[in-house]
Parts: structure tokens; sequence; C-alpha cells
């Protein structure tokens, strides 16, 4: 392991301050989805319920927006594209206060469609500045800066509805979301390589035969999204069990760990001097979370909980890194649009799934639901790329 490889990558110009400026502009991000269902319960005085269908509406419009972003970035570079973006923010969030509940609906969803593609720009961008030997390095750093901002962002975001009121909060959110835009369009990062720029020609390590979208990139969607099904189960695995034992004031120090063991694992991953496949990481992780329901303790299920996470940040930087390898830069911005579709998709269907199963087996089932499903994601993954692309799959080892 190698942790001088993090200066190195800082010292490359703009890298340095693109990883600040993603943080910043993260936080409002993560705090969105809280702020929305404390403003439909608090604010509006309706049910969990119906704060989980703005809830809903919200991550589906991102789902729906993303690949769309994506290719506006690709086609017109990061100003052009960020201006639907700023228009709608401004426009919105101010509505929020005179709509009531069902006119929340269509607010939500389209705040989706137009949110700010922090994470697509970011991850463009460090396929540009990073060299090729250095991108696994830069992607598991900004999968660390992304976990520090989920650790944050939420935590901002009650805050602000505790001290302020949450039309307030919703109201900062957005003006926050206003804030990373303006940030990015007046750094425009490169998302293109000055080669490609000056003469078109494919800049992807190994060219897709049939344009960018091959089963070897679907494979890396779905591990994508079964990433977020092992995320999720132990999100709310950890609550159910800590209610289960009587402790829910512990979630913090559970989170805690949990969430520093992540960012451990990716400072670890971009320290190594090869890649690990995208494959092998999800199936570690998702028979590391099944166990973590058999905890019978809060020692316990810390403890548990941090093998898992530990693989969390390296599962996310693995699949991004193959992706800039398999796609060549004038596609990548829809490629990262989808592969953030895959995330949305993929915790949004977790989420009511892992439920179930908690309301049916306690939190053993939604740890068991949760990583099962991973692990089988990870074997179907495998087999698909041994016998289907293998080609591709050994040019990358």
């Amino acid at each position: 392991m190698r942790l001088g490889v993090y200066r190195d990558l800082l010292r490359i110009p703009r890298v340095g301050i693109l990883f600040v400026a993603a943080f910043f502009s993260r936080i409002p991000m993560m705090a969105l989805p809280l702020v929305f269902t404390l403003y439909v319960v608090e604010g509006l005085d309706r049910s969990y319920a119906e704060a989980g269908i703005i809830a809903a509406c919200e991550t589906i419009g991102a789902a729906v927006g993303s690949p769309w972003r994506g290719k506006l970035i690709d086609r017109f570079g990061v100003r052009r594209a960020l201006i639907p973006s700023l228009v709608a923010v401004v426009l919105l969030y101010p509505l929020v206060p005179f709509v009531g509940f069902w006119g929340l609906v269509p607010v939500a969803f389209l705040a989706g469609v137009f949110l700010i593609p922090v994470q697509t720009i970011a991850r463009l961008a460090l396929g540009i500045l990073a060299p090729i030997e250095q991108r696994r390095t830069a992607f598991a750093a900004d999968s660390v800066v992304g976990e520090a901002a989920f650790i944050i962002g939420p935590a901002i975001g009650g805050v602000l509805v505790v001290q302020a009121s949450p039309v307030i909060a919703l109201l900062l959110v957005g003006a926050c979301t206003v804030l990373a835009g303006l940030i990015f369009f007046a750094m425009n990062p490169p998302t293109r390589s000055a080669t490609v720029e000056e003469s078109g020609s494919p800049t992807a390590e190994i060219a897709p035969k049939r344009g960018w979208m091959t089963p070897t990139i679907g494979y890396l969607f779905a591990l994508s999204a079964g990433t977020m099904f092992a995320l999720m189960a132990t999100d709310l695995g950890i609550i159910a069990a800590l209610r289960e034992i009587d402790a829910i004031a512990m979630v913090g120090v559970v989170y805690l760990g949990w969430g520093a063991s992540s960012l451990l694992g990716g400072l670890v991953y971009g320290a190594q001097s090869r890649s690990i496949r995208p494959t092998y990481l999800l199936f570690a992780m998702g028979l590391l979370t099944i166990p973590i329901g058999l905890a019978d303790s809060v020692l316990v299920l810390a403890l548990a909980s941090i093998p898992a996470g530990f693989l969390c940040a390296p599962s996310l930087a693995a699949a991004t890194e193959w992706i800039t390898h398999l796609v060549d830069e004038r596609d990548r911005g829809v490629a990262m649009g989808w592969q953030g579709t895959a995330f949305t998709v993929g915790g949004a269907s977790a989420a009511p799934l892992i439920g179930w199963s908690i309301d049916h087996f306690g939190a053993a089932g939604g740890f068991a639901l949760g990583g099962g499903v991973a692990v089988v994601i990870a074997l179907v993954a495998l087999l698909g790329q041994r016998f289907g692309s293998r080609d591709v799959v050994r040019s990358l080892d």
C-alpha cells in the first residue's frame, strides 16, 4: 500500500480544488431527502407514508434526469449543460411554501430531474485530469469525499430543520444547490482531453465494438445497483437491529463506525498498485453483510458492520474506474449518468424490499436479503463477464 499516491494525485493541477468543490456541492444533495421528509411531516403535517411519496418522486426524477444531464455534458460541456439545472432550481424551490402536498409531487420530481450532476461532473473531470495509472486513486478519493458528504449532509439538514424551520431548511438547501452549480460553472472542469477536442479520435483504453453500451458495461451498472442493495440493507438493518435490542439511542455511534470504515476502505483501495474486480468486491461485500443480522448487542453490531462498510467505497470506485477504461470519453457523460441511474434505481428498489423483509423476518431478514441480492448480482456478472466478454475482462486485469 502506497499512501504517497494521494500526495502525488493532489499535485496534479485542479484536482485538489475539484475535490473541495465536489465535497461542498454534495452536502445539499445528501441533505435534500431528509429535509424533504421533515418538511412534509413537520411543515405540512402529513404522514411518513406521504413523505415517502415525495421522496420517491424526487428519486424517480433523479433516475430519469441523470443520463440526460450526462448526455448534455458530452455534447455541450459543463457550463452549457448546467444552465437548465440552475434555472430550474431557482424557479422550483421558492414555489415549495405555496404549492401544498400535491403540488409538491411535480416539484419534487422536477427537482430530481434537474439535480446538479455533481458526481458525473467530478468523475468525468477526474478521468481527464488524472493519468490512467492514477485513476484508481482518484476515484477512490472521490468515493471517500462522497462518503464524508453523506455523513455530514443529513446532519446539517436536521440541524437546519430544528434550529430554523422545515421551510427555511428547504429553501437553504435550494440556495446551496444553486451555489454548487455556480461553483462548477465557474470552474468549468474539463470533461474531454485536448486530443479528442482537436481530432475527435476515440480514447477508451478498450474501444467498444458496437457503441459504448456493451454487456460488460451493463454488468457494471448491475454491480452499481447491487452495491446499493447491500448499503440499504445495512442502513435500514442497523436501525431495525437497534430497535430489537432497545438501543436505538446508539444509532449515531454504530453509523459513525460504519461510515468511518468505508472512508478507510476507500483510502486503502486507492493506495493499491492494481485494480480489484468490482465483481469480487461486491461478492465479498454481500457475504459480509448477511451475518450482521446475527448481532445481539450494540458492540457486536458496530463491529460486525465494519468489514462490509470497509468494502463500500472500493466497490463504488472500482465500477467507475472500469467504466472510464471501457467507454470513450466522448460518451462518458451519458455512461456516468446511467451509472447514477443504476445507483438510484438500486437504492429505490432495495428500500421497500428490505423493509418488507425486516417487517416479516426482523433485522436479520433485511441483512440477509440485501447481502444475498448483492451476492447473486456479483455471481451473475462474473459468469457473464467470464463467458460472454472474456477479451475485455482479460485486457483489464
